[in-house]
């Protein structure tokens, strides 16, 4: 891996207070918080999703729009703000932070039916990122499959306001 893309993964998860990394082009303050993160998820959602309990809601503190259930935690939700409108606007913000460089496909690729105006899954932070207006619902499980998440995604969008 070139020491520029290990580089940008740094900056832009200090940059974003989280640990996914993003174009420049996504940076932005986080929003007020428009919905109960806590809400978007039910138990029942998680356990039908990854197999299994993972405990209740914890939702953020310090006034982020985050909400972790477990001790893991075993799912998080975030909800930022974002100026991406397409799989293919973030590509072209990659090749722009990277001197034309594409972004490597077996980590960041867009998901389908999940919900909002698109949506990618980024495969080393077991995240998806739905993308709606001016915001990016982050819903995230370590160590689940894919499939697992981009389900538990397409739940908390549905119920997203």
């Amino acid at each position: 891996m070139k020491l520029t893309t290990i580089a940008f993964f740094l900056a832009f998860a200090t940059s974003l207070g989280c640990d996914s990394p993003e174009p420049s082009g996504a940076d932005a303050p986080d929003p007020e918080p428009h919905a109960d993160l806590c809400s978007l998820l039910t138990a029942s959602d998680i356990e039908e999703s990854l197999g299994r309990l993972v405990g209740g809601p914890t939702p953020g503190d310090e006034g982020i729009g985050q909400c972790a259930w477990g001790t893991d935690p075993s799912v998080l939700i975030t909800l930022e703000t974002a100026s991406l409108q397409s799989f293919d606007d973030f590509v072209v913000a990659f090749g722009e932070e990277f001197g034309g460089e594409d972004p490597p496909r077996e980590r960041f690729h867009s998901v389908d039916n999940v919900g909002g105006d698109w949506a990618m899954y980024v495969a080393d932070r077991d995240m998806v990122r739905a993308f709606r207006g001016g915001q990016v619902l982050e819903v995230s499980s370590v160590g689940a499959k894919k499939a697992q998440v981009v389900d538990l995604a397409t739940r908390a969008m549905s119920r997203l306001p």
